[in-house]
C-alpha cells in the first residue's frame, strides 16, 4: 500500500508491505522492521526496529491525530488512490499493481481469471485464515494480467496472488 502523510508542509512517502508473515515499512526511502497489533479504545502497539511504541490514534477523513509519551501529533494521510488526476475515483493508482498475500491461508476460490476487467473493490479471491474466509478485493479497477494462485493451494504470508492493470 503507497501512502504519503503531511506533517508541517512536508510530505513523507510510505510504503506498506507484508512478506515472509514481517511487516515492512519503506519511509522516505528508509525501510523498517516493523510490527503492530490494535488494543481497546483506538491504541495501538507498533514495534519499529525494536523499539515499543505505545499511541493513541484517532482518525477523522484524511486527518490522524497520533498521541505518544512525547506528544500529539496531527498529520493528513494522502492515498493516490483518492486524489483528483482527471481519472475516474474508482480507477485507483495507474499502472501494475500485485497483490500479495497479507496472511498464510488456502485459496478457497478465484472470482476472476486472466483478462477479466474489475471495479474498485470487486472480490477477486477468497482466502481462509485461521477458519475464517476472507475476500480479496480489488485495491483499484483495471484487468487482470496474471493469477499466481491455484484453488485449493496454501498460501504464505507475502505470497503474489494476483496482478491489475
Amino acid at each position: 500500500m503507497f501512502l504519503e502523510i503531511l506533517c508541517n508542509a512536508h510530505r513523507v512517502p510510505i510504503e506498506l508491505t507484508t512478506s515472509g508473515g514481517k511487516r515492512r515499512i519503506l519511509l522516505d526511502g528508509r525501510e523498517l522492521d516493523c510490527d503492530w497489533i490494535p488494543l481497546p479504545e483506538g491504541r495501538y502497539s507498533i514495534i519499529v526496529n525494536g523499539r515499543v511504541f505505545d499511541l493513541g490514534v484517532e482518525l477523522n477523513g484524511q486527518t490522524c491525530t497520533v498521541a505518544s509519551r512525547n506528544g500529539t501529533y496531527t498529520v493528513r494521510l494522502i492515498d493516490s488512490r483518492h486524489l483528483p488526476s482527471g481519472r475516474d475515483a474508482d480507477q485507483g493508482m495507474a499502472g501494475l499493481q500485485r497483490i500479495s498475500a497479507e496472511m498464510p491461508g488456502k485459496v478457497v476460490r478465484i472470482l476472476v481469471k486472466v483478462g477479466d476487467t474489475v471495479k474498485l473493490d470487486q472480490g477477486l479471491l477468497v482466502l481462509e485464515a485461521m477458519k475464517m474466509q476472507n475476500e480479496i478485493r480489488a485495491p483499484k479497477s483495471g484487468v487482470v494480467k496474471e493469477v499466481g494462485v491455484i484453488e485449493g493451494k496454501a498460501v504464505n504470508s507475502g505470497e503474489f496472488l494476483i496482478s491489475l492493470e
